[in-house]
This record gives C-alpha cells, sequence and structure tokens, in this order.
C-alpha cells in the first residue's frame, strides 16, 4: 500500500481543470516489474478511501523518476521533495553564514538544499527575499544620507 499524495488543484485555480494530479513514492532506481504497476497500485489506493474511484477514471498520465529527472534536473531520482530529510542532512545543512539565505549582497541563495530543507516548498525563496529587500533598504537609507 504506497503512499500517495493526491491534489485537485482546480479548487483554487479553475484554470487548471477538473483534473486529480496524485503522488506516490517508489524506492530510487525502483523499475516496475509491469507496464501500469504503480499506476495500478494508486489507483487501489485511492479505491480504499474513496470507493468507485476506477470507474470515474476518463485517462490517466504517468511519469517515471527518470522522467521527473529529465524533465527537470532538480528532481533527482523523482524526488519531488527536492532531497534528504534524514536527522544529519538537517542538522548538517551548510550553514553559510548567519543567515544561509544570503551568500553576500546581490548573491541569495533559494532552494530545498537550504534551511528549512527539502520539502518546505517556497520558504527557502521567502526567506531569501526577505535578505534581498532588508538588503535593498539598507541601500536606498544609505543613498538618502
Amino acid at each position: 500500500k504506497p503512499f500517495v499524495l493526491v491534489g485537485q488543484q482546480f479548487v483554487a485555480d479553475p484554470s487548471r481543470g477538473l483534473v486529480l494530479w496524485s503522488y506516490a513514492h517508489v524506492p530510487h532506481g525502483y523499475i516496475e516489474r509491469y507496464p501500469g504497476e504503480v499506476r495500478e497500485a494508486i489507483i487501489r489506493q485511492i479505491e480504499r478511501f474513496a470507493p468507485g474511484f476506477r470507474e470515474v477514471i476518463v485517462d490517466t498520465h504517468e511519469t517515471s523518476p527518470e522522467g521527473l529527472e529529465s524533465w527537470n534536473p532538480n528532481i533527482i531520482g523523482g524526488d519531488i521533495a527536492g532531497g534528504a530529510m534524514t536527522g544529519a542532512q538537517t542538522v548538517f545543512r551548510p550553514k553559510i553564514s548567519p543567515k544561509p539565505h544570503r551568500l553576500r549582497s546581490g548573491l541569495y541563495l533559494a532552494s530545498s538544499a537550504t534551511s528549512p530543507g527539502a520539502g518546505v516548498h517556497g520558504v527557502a525563496g521567502w526567506w531569501a527575499a526577505e535578505e534581498a529587500l532588508t538588503d535593498l533598504r539598507n541601500i536606498v537609507t544609505k543613498l538618502k544620507r
């Protein structure tokens, strides 16, 4: 019974259409024993909580871990979270400075490789943007003097 994450983005953005997106984790390097094996496991898992789901499926599209990585090289091995969240990875995540999202004025880091870490979508970018705005305010303040 795989872990399956589903989302209906059209609820927040009707332009996305009546589509159900799903994601299921497979072990790194996993190869299906037969075509459609993972799709079938996902459908069975959704059926556990939404009986009759299979009957309303109009079409399916799937992307393998290799396909995801080919589409976006940051999705190594199909890992949409962008990296490990092991204890060691979290503790020893590089701290370039007291503010890891600011490398220097004008150079900011906003990736899942920075804290708070993989899977915390958007937070690193938010913090990097805050650093950039702080630097910009400081520059403007100096120019006004």
